[in-house]
């Protein structure tokens, strides 16, 4: 009886798993690059130690994808979508050896399923490889918890490569080590006096150097930039209620309501550290101004796992029936929303999905015929839009520049004639204005305009001869937010 249930457990993980994996790849290269997974091909045609806005893990990604998958869309995605598949088994991995094998596989359903996961995976953030990289690391962690009376040289190295290769993702993976170092003095103090322990922490470490390195040849510029990002909004006003509903919106509500059931399960020391985990990855960014619900998603996956954790093992009597109940209806509707999430990145849809949606369309639409008319006009181009500058580059084969501090990093050629793109959402009225007062002459604004998956894509084009002002000036007159700025 227990072998048959192993193998109906392992027969739905199976399940599960080729569920993702078709969620994930099904028509992956279906729509053209959106900005940040242009830019991120961007940086991998420019391997370095780091970059301005994130370390360098997502550039070494995209450049191993592309290399061994072609320079196409679905040669820049597919390991990416690979490794999405990846957070579904290693959920699954965590989730059976700290808590049961009941949550483990409720919560690689969800991330299977989820549409946050399924967004990250089909397109390249920097997220799928960092939670790839978190799961990993902390399956790595909990088995050096549970090694005693010392942990074997094989699990601490792979807990040494993974969190070094963590850290080279994302910044907000610094937090997680700060969640890590609480629960070892809350829980796991034993760990304080393994000499192997401190060997693996040591070499940890070394991933750190790359950052440093790199920020410390460019005047600190990435880690003061991550400081007074702290208090930015690109949206304006900020406020708790509207940062929640447009987390809400984004993740899904059956997502949300997973995660929810998964607060305050803190009996043991597994639950604890999940729920550290939570908390150190979850409240900085809803307290943050940049309302970014894509980076609580890394966050959410400890609550999923905790969720899981309520699920009766058995159904004796009503009340667990109805929690057994929820959570089948809860999973089901998370699954909904995946799917119609990803119906609707090919046109409209009635399918209910994540708010995100339209705005990848819009993002994506056009650019394979925008790409070869815009090479057609004379280099250089500058893009007062950060996002299309790289999506400019990708599809029409040629350079363009913005102000972005990562292109300053690279470096911006004499803009004294220069090619202007920017998207509709920007006033050409103040921008022609702008130009008028830089430039001794400007043609246009010329209008592209083309509608692909139910959205419309329209690109401003100047033409503007013979600068009357240095560079430096150009690029502060011609930032993004000091438009934005000027524009509200």
């Amino acid at each position: 009886m227990i072998r048959r249930r192993g193998v109906r457990h392992v027969a739905l993980l199976g399940a599960v798993i080729l569920g993702g994996a078709i969620l994930r790849f099904w028509r992956l290269g279906e729509l053209a690059l959106i900005g940040d997974e242009s830019y991120y091909w961007l940086w991998s045609r420019h391997l370095d130690w780091a970059y301005f806005d994130h370390p360098a893990g997502v550039a070494l990604l995209t450049w191993l994808s592309t290399t061994l998958g072609g320079p196409g869309e679905t040669g820049i995605r597919w390991l990416n979508a690979l490794l999405g598949v990846g957070c579904v088994f290693w959920v699954w991995t965590l989730g059976r050896r700290m808590l049961s094998r009941e949550a483990g596989l409720f919560a690689a359903l969800i991330v299977a399923t989820g549409a946050p996961y399924l967004l990250t995976s089909r397109f390249v953030y920097t997220d799928a490889l960092q939670l790839f990289l978190l799961l990993f690391n902390l399956y790595t962690f909990w088995r050096l918890v549970e090694q005693r009376p010392r942990p074997s040289w094989g699990i601490s190295g792979a807990f040494a490569l993974t969190l070094a290769l963590l850290l080279n993702t994302k910044y907000n993976a610094y937090l997680y080590v700060l969640a890590l170092g609480v629960a070892v003095l809350v829980d796991h103090r034993h760990l304080l006096g393994e000499a192997r322990f401190w060997t693996s922490i040591g070499f940890a470490s070394l991933g750190l150097l790359p950052v440093i390195l790199w920020n410390a040849a460019h005047d600190w510029v990435s880690i003061r930039w991550q400081l007074s990002h702290l208090g930015f909004s690109l949206t304006g006003d900020h406020s708790l209620l509207g940062s929640a509903y447009h987390s809400l919106a984004y993740l899904t509500w059956p997502l949300v309501a997973v995660a929810l059931l998964g607060l305050w399960r803190v009996r043991n020391p597994a639950e604890r550290l999940l729920s550290l985990i939570a908390l150190f990855l979850l409240l900085p960014v809803a307290l943050s101004p940049a309302n970014s619900p894509r980076n609580l998603s890394s966050g959410l996956v400890a609550l999923v796992l905790l969720a899981g954790a309520r699920l009766p093992k058995r159904l004796y009597n009503h009340r667990q029936v109805a929690v057994a109940v929820l959570f089948g209806l809860l999973a089901v509707a998370t699954a909904v929303y995946g799917l119609g999430t990803i119906v609707a990145l090919s046109g409209p849809s009635i399918w209910p999905q994540s708010s995100v949606v339209s705005d990848i369309r819009r993002d994506a639409a056009g650019w394979r015929h925008l790409g070869p008319e815009l090479a057609a006009y004379p280099p250089p181009v500058y893009a007062l839009d950060y996002s299309i500058a790289s999506q400019i580059w990708y599809y029409s084969g040629q350079p363009a520049y913005t102000s972005w501090g990562q292109y300053q990093i690279w470096g911006i050629p004499d803009l004294h004639d220069v090619t202007i793109a920017s998207l509709a959402y920007l006033s050409e009225d103040l921008v022609t204005d702008r130009l008028r007062q830089n430039f001794r002459s400007v043609s246009g604004p010329q209008h592209l305009t083309y509608d692909e998956w139910g959205a419309t894509k329209q690109v401003h084009l100047w033409q503007a001869n013979g600068s009357l002002v240095d560079q430096a000036t150009f690029l502060q007159q011609f930032d993004f937010l000091n438009l934005l700025e000027a524009d509200r």
